[in-house]
This record gives C-alpha cells, structure tokens and sequence, in this order.
C-alpha cells in the first residue's frame, strides 16, 4: 500500500466522521429531557416560599395558591410539621429547628433583598434601613428619614403617609409603590 492511499483512508474516515456530527448535533436536544426542576417556574398563579431545612435541602419553591406546607413537605420527601396544617404564602420562610424528629418548624417572613430579587414588595413595617436603601431610588438619607417616621409613628397604617418625608411627593411614592406594603397579618 502506498503512503498515498493511508492519506486518502484518513481523509474519508475524517469525512465520516465530520458528516456525522450535524445529525447528532440535531438529534441530541431531543435526547435530554428539557424539563424544569418541580416547583421551578414562578409566575402570576404561583407563591414564592423559601424551606430552610438542618439537612441542607433548602431553596425557594413557587407553588399553587392552595397548596399547604404539609402537601408540600410530602412532594419534595421534607419531613411533615407536627400540629395543625399551616396555609402557605407568598414571601415565607420556614425554618425546620434541629430537633430530634426533625418536624418542628418556625414561620418567618423571607429577608428584604430575597422579596426584592423574587419581585416581591418588602414590608415598610419591618425593613431596617438597609434593606430600604436596596429599593431603586431610596439612598442613604431617604433610608433613614423613612426609617426616623416610622420610629415617631410607631407603624405605618398606609404608604400614603410616606409622604410626610421630606423628597417624597405623589410622583416619588408611585415609584416606591411595587416594592412596599403594609402587611396587615398579626406578627408571624
């Protein structure tokens, strides 16, 4: 066999080779399974809730309105809270507490820049001034005059009043309106 003719196998193998690529290329996709992780996709229809369990599997979950913590718990092999079924919603946190069953869970609100990031409406009622300062347009001095009226007034009973700062007028407070509520829930 001659040097030349090794040169042309090489040649038609790499020519295989190289046709056979684009089909894989196209079949593959096919292949995987496209699928989102269960309890993944947000939307309009769904509640963010953020599980925090000891053992490590912890995460924000976006569910149904109707779903409860228990159903929850039983879809994603959590262990079940002891006591009454509690009604999820949308911008909660629960904490499972190391204990020796592992069922005891704690129902707190999720930190400011979580709500933030998730396109959730902080609580003007509980957000220190730290976590104002992370809502576009609220600086430092803001931040803290807010902060100072809530201190005087106790609670805020409507955003309306965030007018009585200084540097916010109607215009102002509609910007600050989709980041902000009154959570009028008894304290968790």
């Amino acid at each position: 066999m001659k040097w030349y003719e090794h040169q042309i196998r090489g040649v038609i193998a790499l020519g295989v080779v190289l046709a056979l690529i684009p089909p894989i290329l196209f079949l593959a996709p096919s292949l995987i399974s496209p699928e989102d992780p269960p309890l993944s996709e947000s939307g309009a229809q769904t509640l963010a809730v953020e599980l925090v369990n000891p053992k490590g599997i912890s995460g924000i979950f976006f569910v149904t309105p109707d779903e409860s913590l228990h159903s929850l718990c039983v879809r994603l092999g959590f262990p079940a809270p002891e006591g009454k079924d509690i009604a999820l919603q949308n911008g909660m946190r629960v904490r499972w507490t190391p204990d020796p069953d592992g069922r005891s869970v704690s129902i707190e609100d999720m930190d400011a820049a979580t709500r933030l990031a998730l396109g959730l409406p902080v609580d003007i009622n509980l957000a220190a001034s730290d976590d104002l300062r992370m809502i576009p347009g609220v600086g430092k001095k803001l931040a803290a005059d807010i902060a100072a009226l809530r201190k005087q007034k106790g609670r805020f009973e409507k955003l309306d009043q965030l007018m009585e700062v200084k540097g916010i007028k109607e215009s102002k407070l509609a910007k600050l309106r989709p980041y902000l509520f009154i959570d009028s829930r008894p304290e968790l």
